[in-house]
């Protein structure tokens, strides 16, 4: 398996995603799946809506999740702090997920916020959150996006995600959320396949292999356990076997420990 350093979104012919020769199957902010025969590798899964020399256009709006949801009673419904995250690069605008973990703090992925010179954050009831800065993780596909005045909006935040206290076992039963291709949010089931080494995309402790269905656009959305408690972040798909990567919980807790793991996101 290669081991490759930031890799890059490209555009091909007809506005397919072209992987780096050396990526060995990795192709940063796809698109759409790759056509033909499938090589061995991963996709990453933030979605890059276009890559225009006159500009970007978002995506319509999609209707807030609702409300009686958001009000149900017992444990927190991941729903309620799962964001969707809009990125503005050189290459265009970007779309991927990222979860709350109190009410100024924002995990995703490194490759959401990577080289951003606009983040925009939106909450499952629409209310659009102001970003103070953001830091991408050194060891891992993470990063983390801080809010400015958090305590103004005009709603106040709902729900927070809590940490599980340790990484799941294969066989467990996980859920997945997320906006698949910057659209609604979505929940999706499975369980753990596996732990596999995947230092491609700079995550040098071992990652999760599950069967739960990911797309891009689900990029930085939380994977959580029966207790609705996070267990990882979800990043790629091995495009060989379909199977989705996580980063485990215990390696975004070595992140969020570490102040020294992270640098600041620079735009490009």
């Amino acid at each position: 398996m290669s081991s490759v350093s930031d890799p890059r979104p490209t555009r091909g012919r007809d506005g397919w995603c072209q992987a780096q020769p050396v990526a060995d199957g990795v192709c940063q902010a796809q698109p759409v799946a790759t056509r033909g025969r499938r090589r061995a590798g991963a996709v990453v899964l933030a979605v890059l809506l276009l890559v225009l020399g006159a500009g970007c256009v978002a995506p319509p709006d999609e209707p807030p999740v609702d409300a009686s949801i958001l009000d149900e009673p017992a444990t927190v419904d991941p729903r309620t702090y799962t964001v969707r995250i809009r990125s503005q690069t050189c290459e265009g605008l970007g779309v991927g997920s990222g979860f709350l973990i109190d009410e100024s703090t924002i995990v995703t992925n490194r490759h959401v916020v990577e080289g951003a010179d606009v983040l925009e954050v939106e909450t499952s009831e629409g209310q659009m959150l102001s970003v103070d800065v953001a830091s991408q993780g050194l060891l891992a596909d993470l990063a983390v996006v801080r809010l400015a005045d958090a305590m103004e909006v005009e709603t106040p935040i709902r729900a927070t995600a809590e940490l599980a206290p340790r990484n799941p076992e294969p066989g467990d039963a996980i859920r997945a959320v997320g906006y698949p291709g910057g659209g609604a949010l979505t929940v999706s089931e499975g369980t753990v396949e596996d732990f596999e080494a995947d230092p491609r995309l700079g995550n040098l402790s071992k990652v999760i292999r599950s069967d739960v269905e990911v797309e891009p656009g689900s990029s930085g959305g939380p994977v959580v356990d029966a207790d609705d408690r996070v267990v990882g972040v979800v990043y790629a798909i091995e495009v060989e076997t379909e199977r989705s990567l996580i980063v485990p919980v215990e390696t975004l807790q070595r992140l969020l420990d570490d102040t020294d793991g992270t640098e600041a996101v620079e735009g490009c």
